[in-house]
């Protein structure tokens, strides 16, 4: 069993993966994600959680594009594997960053600091307000996003790799800025963004860039 999209094909446990995951955000939503925030809000602005808030700055596009970019031009007529390693950062990021805020207005799903105000939760369709776009959550968009395409690149340390993307991911949780189901969501549109973009880049092998 087999899906295309955007011309690749998605083998089969990537589709139960996905199927799985969109079970766990529905159970998150209702059962795990007030639950959650409420036992994590109190600790929000404890001095010990820096570290964490380092860590989520990883989930920021800008770098990630300008240098991508800058890689992507130098490479680009000298070195065309490494050109090619820099246009999948480039690309993965933009796309994925531009898909997840369409999500989010479609959405309109009320932030965690929404409910902690006026106990507001859940989802106002077509809410322009940023305060109304937490689903799903950027950060974690981003940083899978980037994170596994390093991890394609960069075989032998993929294992290390995703693991950090998961944690700038769960950085969103931990310092209350987004739900779990945010997260969760967030990071498998990263995933998909990126392994749709590197079978369109590397499509004959899994080519990465040595150091």
């Amino acid at each position: 069993m087999s899906n295309t999209v955007c011309g690749v094909e998605l083998k089969k446990q990537w589709v139960w993966l996905t199927f799985l995951l969109f079970v766990l955000v529905l159970i998150s939503y209702f059962w795990i994600d007030l639950p959650l925030f409420e036992r994590l809000y109190p600790y929000r602005r404890d001095p010990s959680l820096y570290p964490i808030e380092l860590l989520t700055d990883l989930g920021k596009s800008t770098w990630y594009i300008i240098v991508s970019l800058i890689l992507f031009i130098y490479w680009i007529d000298k070195k065309p594997k490494q050109s090619d390693a820099a246009l999948l950062i480039l690309s993965t990021t933009i796309i994925s960053g531009i898909l997840v805020n369409i999500v989010k207005v479609i959405f309109g799903r009320a932030r965690p600091q929404l409910y902690a105000d006026e106990q507001l939760y859940g989802f106002f369709w077509g809410k322009l307000d940023v305060l109304y776009r937490s689903f799903p959550s950027g950060h974690a968009t981003t940083a899978m996003a980037v994170w596994l395409a390093f991890a394609l690149l960069f075989p032998r340390y993929r294992a290390w790799l995703i693991a950090i993307g998961i944690l700038i991911s769960l950085s969103r949780v931990i310092l209350t800025q987004h739900y779990l189901s945010d997260v969760i969501i967030g990071g498998w549109l990263g995933v998909m963004t990126t392994l749709i973009l590197y079978h369109m880049i590397f499509p004959r092998e899994a080519l990465y860039v040595k150091s």
